[in-house]
């Protein structure tokens, strides 16, 4: 019995290193957009798909590359990019590669925002 709550134990507590990369819903999902897909990619099929960028709050370009990602500040920071299409807007978080580059990490789930 105890070999078997031990068993049971272990298996949660690893479950979560072993967890999926988070999957994205709605708009998203529809126009094939995946998490870990460069954003390059991902931006051109919003646009395809009649998004436009919503310009970041902050003048500071973080990727020169692209303008509309905006970080936060600090050791926890997290970088968006939002678009926007007649009165519906959506985000994503935006990681970046070693090299420096942009990939879909997942999206926000700010008020207002539908995905």
């Amino acid at each position: 019995m105890k070999a078997i709550v031990l068993a049971v134990s272990l298996s949660l507590s690893i479950a979560p290193a072993f967890a999926s990369e988070p999957v994205l819903t709605g708009e998203l999902a529809t126009l094939g957009i995946t998490a870990g897909m460069p954003y390059a990619k991902a931006k051109r099929l919003l646009g395809a798909a009649g998004w436009q960028v919503t310009p970041p709050e902050s003048r500071q370009a973080v990727l020169p590359d692209f303008p509309e990602i905006e970080c936060g500040q600090g050791r926890d920071a997290v970088c968006s990019a939002g678009f926007h299409r007649n009165d519906q807007s959506l985000a994503m978080i935006i990681g970046t590669t070693q090299a420096g580059q942009p990939f879909v990490q997942g999206r926000t789930d700010r008020p207002g925002t539908q995905s």
